[in-house]
């Protein structure tokens, strides 16, 4: 097997490791899908890849170094992923085009213009593990006792209005009594049709 194109298959996940020991391969193309996690190290493998297409995906953390070392590589699309960090200068990345990269707005590096502070790499595994940290509102009893704090403070809010508000609370008091009216007078209703409905 010399090419795999699974391009616009929505496929979803990590990129499988087990790809990178296709050393045959001089094609893999897997563009246009939901693919998340990074790109595998284990790539580093296929020295006779020419062609490499990993674009519009979900891919994140850095491109691995190591892929620099690939010289047969003519071609390698990133564009449009989450992808942080340097991009290699060396080997074969000196000769890709910016457009090759764009979407990512995380990746430094001379190929697309954006300065690489000192850090970089480590700044971005920081952002990456906070993303993945639980946040505390995800903590279901949290997330309902701060919705239940929030209707006692509308409820006692309410009550301190009405107490302290003389016309405000005969408005709401004599909207609360028409709205009883209206149940009242709509299920006496809604009784005598149904009375009416038995009887025939």
């Amino acid at each position: 097997m010399t090419a795999i194109d699974l391009s616009m298959n929505m496929l979803s996940g990590p990129i499988p490791i087990e790809l990178g020991y296709l050393t045959t391969l001089h094609s893999l193309n897997l563009s246009h899908n939901y693919l998340t996690g990074s790109i595998p190290e284990s790539f580093q493998n296929l020295m006779s890849l020419e062609s490499l297409d990993l674009s519009f995906n979900n891919l994140s953390s850095e491109i691995p170094p190591q892929l620099a070392q690939m010289n047969a590589l003519s071609t390698f699309r990133v564009a449009y992923n989450n992808l942080s960090g340097i991009i290699p200068l060396n080997g074969q990345f000196s000769t890709f085009n910016a457009s090759d990269f764009e979407g990512n707005p995380n990746l430094c590096g001379p190929m697309v213009g954006r300065n690489c502070s000192r850090g970089t790499s480590q700044m971005h595994r920081f952002t990456d593990d906070e993303a993945n940290k639980p946040r505390v509102i995800d903590n279901p009893v949290i997330y309902y006792s701060f919705i239940a704090a929030w209707y006692a403070i509308g409820f006692w809010g309410v009550i301190a209005v009405l107490a302290f508000k003389e016309n405000w609370r005969v408005k709401f008091f004599l909207a609360a009594d028409d709205l009883i009216y209206a149940c009242e007078s709509g299920i006496s209703s809604l009784a005598r049709c149904i009375r009416k409905c038995i009887g025939k």
